[in-house]
């Protein structure tokens, strides 16, 4: 017997179901691969359909099985059992059978429909336990009556329709519900309790009267409402009816949701309640973005508004800066924390993004006092990405360049008086930033206190002066001030203790010498690669622009671009990549496909929709590309990870390589890899 692999048992299952058939961009998206990769396996697959008395045949370009395809059922039941087969599968089956229920059930009746034993039934309620204990949903085992879940109506809906939410298969319910092909999924034991029809009803009935009227993100969204209003009908028919208050929100939506009521079935709205009414048309405020107020005086924000000053507060203190001053930064980091509290069922994957990574180890420590000031003010537990992401506000906050006004300026000269003055009098009315101007003369200059000044003006030269110092003239002409600006543009207060006082004579210097040039040749390398590359993408497959965009890079770089495609994809599906609040995505990936490292930008001709790593909905104008070896050198890690951190490092940052052109990318990431020129520890 030919063994099929899990790739072709997916995708004849695909083919099979499908009904009228799929067109390549269907099965591209289903199966997450290239379209090279379909080809192949259609090829791979020729002989032994040929064998079974079935072809794949393409008519109108869409792909479908003919001929004897019953003689396939057992590979399509072998793909059922190995998605139902898993204990985290029969886990969430069962979750889902006990939520649904109106009454208890006997835990051999739930053994006997999994096809396990009574003890693992038990086992899987010590778990189940556990995880709903968290909403404040109780499992409760009576001795000769079954088990049942106890608890709030509404959050039982919600856990209900979040594990459901995570367990379908999203593209076949929308072909499902939208189209009403029956697909094997409907079978599955998630929805034994419900007639899948229902779903299409329940669609349908949206589609009439609450979908044109709202504005949703995705079409997650759509899902959540189809199922959490199938679950409401579900329920209201076993006599399970959530509390709901009138408020303001629900209200607006209500008139809609009974006519929504109104396109059911008898038997369907018969038990449906001004309760129920209520809790669909809150379920529908939370989803519709145009309603979406996030101003800080609403009553409903209000007890929100209050943990995150708290929060702020309690950071800076922790961090010793303040992150009180700007009331921008204080509205974007609230609706990024209300978007996380009501989308807590639909949480950011806990894996690493390496952009993110990279800038926590670069703010070690404000990460630090975020981690330890979260759990002080909210009970929402957070994964390790959504930390980054929060950190990823306050970084951009940290680094505004608006906080880099107080600076001090010390000018050096051969007798400190005369043409000093008219020079300090030029500082302070071309660059208002300096606050703080003091005059030294070349006699004196050992006996300052050089920690105490941001920037060093000399009209001189100092062979052999400890720090940094820009030479001007006593006029401080045009160009000098356009220096000193653009100086200043990149100026990080350092840590003065590791300022050295005098010469130092370096150990290992022809080794650390060495290094350094490498360091600089590898940093110009990439910089002298990275261009801003315009890519002629016709629609919003993002796949298709990924191939697009290798097929255009040198052969010396990537080897098997196909590879390196999967990879990027799997990337890509794995966890949201675009940055919140902007047109920009991050797009990197290592490989044994690359044969160099490699970075560079480009642009969409049309914008492509995706989840942002906030899990908002977001149009994407640009990506950044970075590619690696599986295997780097210590060397290449260093310099990729300052490029990448460098993306987010602040917002002056990310909107250069958002909309910047190719000079200002290579002119910004030369500034940043010449400030971490390795230095002598």
């Amino acid at each position: 017997m030919v063994k099929l692999t899990q790739r072709q048992e997916k995708l004849l299952t695909a083919l099979a179901e499908s009904g009228v058939g799929l067109s390549l961009k269907d099965l591209e998206g289903l199966m997450k691969v290239s379209r090279r990769t379909i080809y192949r396996e259609f090829a791979d697959l020729k002989l032994y359909l040929q064998s079974q008395g079935v072809a794949i045949t393409n008519e109108n370009g869409l792909y479908r099985l003919t001929g004897q395809v019953a003689k396939l059922d057992g590979v399509f039941e072998d793909e059922v059992a190995k998605q139902e087969l898993t204990t985290a599968k029969r886990e969430s089956i069962l979750a889902c059978q006990l939520l649904l229920a109106g009454q208890a059930t006997k835990i051999i009746s739930l053994a006997l429909s999994l096809k396990v034993s009574e003890g693992t039934i038990q086992r899987d309620l010590t778990k189940l336990e556990r995880s709903l204990s968290q909403y404040d949903l109780h499992v409760i085992k009576q001795k000769g009556v079954g088990v049942y879940i106890e608890g709030n109506e509404a959050k039982r809906r919600q856990v209900l329709t979040g594990i459901l939410l995570n367990e379908l298969n999203e593209y076949y319910f929308l072909r499902y519900v939208q189209k009403g092909e029956e697909v094997a999924q409907f079978k599955h034991l998630f929805l034994d309790a419900i007639n899948p029809q229902i779903f299409r009803q329940v669609y349908q009935g949206l589609s009439q009267t609450i979908l044109p009227v709202v504005e949703l993100n995705s079409d997650r969204q759509m899902i959540q409402l189809i199922l959490i209003a199938t679950i409401s009908i579900k329920r209201a028919q076993l006599g399970k009816h959530p509390h709901a208050s009138k408020t303001k929100d629900n209200l607006r939506y209500l008139a809609k949701v009974y006519e929504f009521f109104a396109t059911l079935d008898g038997s369907l709205r018969a038990k449906l309640t001004t309760d129920e009414a209520l809790f669909i048309a809150s379920q529908i405020h939370l989803r519709d973005y145009s309603e979406q107020q996030f101003d800080l005086n609403e009553d409903q924000e209000w007890p929100l508004t209050l943990k995150v000053r708290q929060f702020v507060l309690d950071v800076s203190k922790d961090f010793g800066w303040n992150f009180q001053r700007n009331p921008d930064f204080f509205k974007r980091l609230t609706r990024h924390i209300l978007n996380l509290e009501k989308n807590s069922h639909d949480r950011l994957p806990n894996v690493q993004i390496e952009t993110l990574q990279t800038l926590t180890t670069k703010y070690q420590g404000l990460y630090n006092s975020i981690m330890k000031c979260w759990p002080q003010n909210f009970e929402l537990r957070l994964v390790i990405p959504e930390y980054q992401l929060i950190l990823l506000y306050f970084a951009n906050e940290y680094t505004n360049r608006r906080y880099l006004q107080d600076l001090a300026a010390l000018i050096v000269c051969e007798n400190g008086i005369g043409t000093a003055n008219i020079l300090a009098s030029r500082l302070k009315k071309e660059l208002p930033e300096i606050k703080r101007v003091s005059i030294t003369h070349l006699a004196v200059l050992g006996q300052v206190d050089l920690q105490q000044y941001d920037l060093i003006l000399s009209t001189l030269e100092l062979p052999g002066f400890p720090r940094e110092y820009q030479l001007v003239s006593p006029l401080l002409l045009n160009d000098e001030v356009k220096r000193l600006k653009d100086y200043l543009a990149n100026y990080h207060r350092p840590d003065y203790g590791q300022v050295k006082t005098s010469l130092v004579k370096h150990k290992n210097a022809l080794k650390k010498l060495s290094q350094m040039k490498a360091y600089l040749d590898l940093s110009l390398k990439l910089i002298t690669q990275t261009q801003v590359h315009k890519v002629a993408n016709q629609g919003s497959d993002l796949g298709a622009s990924v191939e697009e965009t290798l097929a255009h890079i040198p052969g010396e770089i990537i080897n098997n671009k196909e590879e390196v495609t999967l990879a990027l994809l799997r990337r890509i599906n794995l966890a949201p990549i675009g940055i919140p609040d902007t047109n920009l995505a991050l797009l990197h990936t290592s490989d044994a496909g690359v044969n160099q490292c490699y970075f560079g930008i480009y642009e969409l001709a049309h914008p492509i929709k995706m989840l942002g790593m906030d899990r908002e909905e977001m149009q994407v104008s640009r990506y950044t590309l970075m590619v690696a070896p599986k295997e780097v050198t210590d060397l290449e890690q260093k310099v990729l990870g300052i490029i990448s951190s460098s993306i987010v490092m602040n917002s002056e940052n990310t909107n250069v390589f958002e909309t910047g052109t190719s000079e200002a990318v290579q002119e910004l990431l030369a500034n940043q890899l010449l400030n971490e020129i390795p230095k002598e520890k």
